[in-house]
């Protein structure tokens, strides 16, 4: 919508999708059958255990460039890392973002002198990531095990109650753990996803589970002696196996399969999120339900949700669980120290009401759940409506909409929308699964007075339409019979202009749509918002008059009131109002999927409640106009 070039930009969101081209105003184009299977855009390519960074880094973020070596493409859009870090100067924590983030999500503290590592999935921006410290310098080391992006050779994602798969002392002759064909995991799946712990190591150390036969130096965990710690990995499969093994000493290792990645196209896909706090919850041995979905960027279609949970402040030593609700684990999410803030990542199933429960073994503890990123299947959608007019004629646009919204008009209120068609046959595609209709409609409000209209009434009866029963009364030419801009004119004008919003739409039977009116201060309008409400007034009138009864207001607060001003409780002819029960789409420009879910909770334009905000997402090269259903 025209609202995007009016709104401050406010940041940019990571979008994987898929798109299709609709077709210019020649052409009718046949809108693809919505996917039934998992696109190849966010699949996982395991990739032979690598160091990726090394170095020195402090407070300020340094760039990283990922994509483009160690089996990385440079299209990637997320890779799967550990970072470790060695003799930091002061306690802190350690930050993995995609390049140019704000964003300052922990992967993992540690305190002044000690060597830790932590798993995480981070976005990629141009191939790119950026790590950096919360405060000092240390040695930071980054090794990475796989890649999302658009891939048809590459893996979807399953997850699974947690199983152990490895229970037993490993010292430093690598460990054989066959994982292919048990626990779920089936035959062909390509890597897994496991939750490690090592418990009583004799002396300090390094945990390196890699594929079977690769000695690879790089680490999943880093211990110390006597101190259990644990770690989520990702680690592609050799001949159906992987391999443990400790750098020094002996301990014992417990590993708990809670996911696979195979070829099958039934599996999930990854979305990268910005990322973003989720929650801050006490914890004790009494699991505490955190619900993800709906909130902090995460749609409520998600099946799991890549999470990085930290523990702090614990009363006692304990061990802190964060798993799918419902669902139990024999290795612990972390193990802590009384008072010790430490974390771990993890990919949580949400198949029971898009919750992860959370609790500790003793004591009390905080808990701290930050999102990363998100899987969705390929049988309902993004989880987000896309909304498209007549710019998008003849452009690629995403072909994983749940719902989809379509403008009637083309570049002002008194044209046509020429890809009208092809872009209703799009909408019917939407892959449902929301409380939005599949399909809903807009269209634009303007009112350019009798001077600037290229059409203005003189009377009640206006593009073929006659008006009756106007708040306003009758329509009257000024001296001489020219049009004048008054209430009854504007109404009128509404009237007409949504009349033939119906005509232009050419359905037969409007009603069975949502209509939006477009309300911009970018469209013409007057400075007298009294003669702008009756306009408004009259267009709804007009569409109550076509059927349509599920009628909605598009804006921003700032530009609703600029045009409409305090919509008064009652109209000219002392009747309730019309304007004020309608329902909110709230606009918001160039922000994140979070942004969007938080801001139903804002202020509704008028008294209906808000029912879908939009956010300005990337897509294809350029933006599209995503939608997120507040209910």
């Amino acid at each position: 919508m025209r609202t995007r070039s009016t709104i401050a930009a406010l940041g940019t969101a990571l979008a994987v999708v898929a798109g299709l081209v609709l077709a210019g105003p020649a052409t009718t184009a046949e809108a693809a059958a919505p996917t039934t299977a998992a696109p190849t855009t966010g699949r996982f390519t395991p990739v032979a255990p690598a160091r990726a960074f090394s170095g020195t880094v402090g407070t300020a973020p340094v760039t990283v460039t990922l994509g483009g070596a160690n089996g990385i493409p440079s299209s990637a859009t997320a890779v799967v890392l550990t970072a470790t870090v060695t003799s930091p100067t002061a306690a802190g924590y350690v930050v993995v973002a995609p390049a140019g983030s704000s964003a300052r999500p922990s992967v993992q503290n540690f305190s002044a002198g000690q060597q830790i590592s932590g798993t995480t999935t981070v976005g990629l921006a141009g191939g790119k990531a950026q790590v950096q410290l919360s405060s000092g310098t240390g040695t930071v080391a980054l090794d990475v095990a796989g890649w999302y992006g658009s891939s048809a050779t590459g893996s979807t994602y399953t997850p699974l109650p947690p199983t152990t798969v490895l229970q037993a002392s490993v010292g430093t002759t690598p460990v054989r753990v066959p994982i292919a064909g048990t626990a779920g995991v089936p035959a062909d799946a390509t890597a897994v996803v496991l939750q490690t712990d090592v418990s009583r190591p004799v002396a300090n150390g390094t945990l390196r589970i890699t594929p079977a036969g690769n000695s690879a130096g790089v680490v999943t965990l880093t211990y110390r002696a006597g101190v259990t710690v644990a770690n989520t990995t990702t680690v592609a499969l050799s001949d159906g196996a992987v391999q443990a093994r400790v750098s020094s000493g002996t301990g014992s290792v417990l590993s708990d399969v809670v996911g696979y990645y195979s070829p099958a196209s039934s599996g999930s896909v990854y979305v990268p999120a910005d990322p973003v706090r989720a929650a801050t919850v006490p914890a004790s041995p009494t699991a505490t339900n955190v619900t993800l979905t709906g909130t902090a960027g995460i749609p409520r279609n998600a099946v799991a949700a890549v999470v990085n949970a930290k523990v702090g402040g614990g009363t006692v030593g304990a061990s802190l669980r964060v798993t799918g609700a419902g669902l139990s684990s024999a290795v612990p999410t972390q193990v802590y120290a009384a008072g010790q803030t430490i974390g771990n990542a993890l990919i949580a199933p949400l198949s029971s009401g898009g919750k992860v429960s959370a609790k500790v073994s003793s004591g009390t503890a905080m808990v701290y759940v930050d999102v990363v990123g998100y899987f969705l299947d390929g049988s309902t959608g993004a989880g987000t409506g896309v909304d498209v007019s007549w710019p998008q004629c003849g452009k690629t646009i995403p072909s994983d909409q749940s719902f989809g919204i379509v403008g009637v008009n083309g570049e002002f209120g008194n044209q046509p929308n020429p890809c009208f068609s092809s872009q209703l046959a799009w909408a019917g595609d939407a892959a449902g699964g929301t409380a939005q209709p599949d399909v809903q409609l807009y269209s634009l409000f303007q009112n350019p007075g009798a001077v600037q209209a290229s059409a203005w009434p003189t009377s009640n009866t206006f593009l073929g339409t006659t008006v009756t029963g106007s708040p306003y009364g009758t329509c009257t030419p000024a001296a001489g019979g020219a049009g004048q801009t008054t209430r009854a004119c504007s109404y009128v004008y509404g009237y007409g202009r949504a009349a033939t919003n119906v005509g232009f739409s050419g359905l037969s039977t409007p009603g069975q749509y949502r209509w939006w009116l477009d309300v911009e201060t970018g469209l013409s309008h007057q400075t007298d918002v009294t003669q702008n409400r009756a306009a408004l007034e009259g267009m709804i009138a007009a569409y109550r008059k076509a059927g349509i009864t599920d009628l909605g207001l598009y804006s921003t607060g700032l530009q609703f009131q600029q045009v409409m001003g305090s919509v008064p409780t009652t109209g000219a002819d002392g009747r309730a109002s019309t304007i004020r029960p309608l329902p909110s789409w709230i606009a918001l420009g160039p922000t994140t999927l979070a942004s969007a879910q938080a801001a139903c909770s804002g202020t509704p334009l008028v008294d209906g409640p808000i029912r879908m905000t939009q956010y300005v997402s990337s897509f294809a090269g350029a933006e599209i106009d995503r939608d997120w259903s507040c209910s």
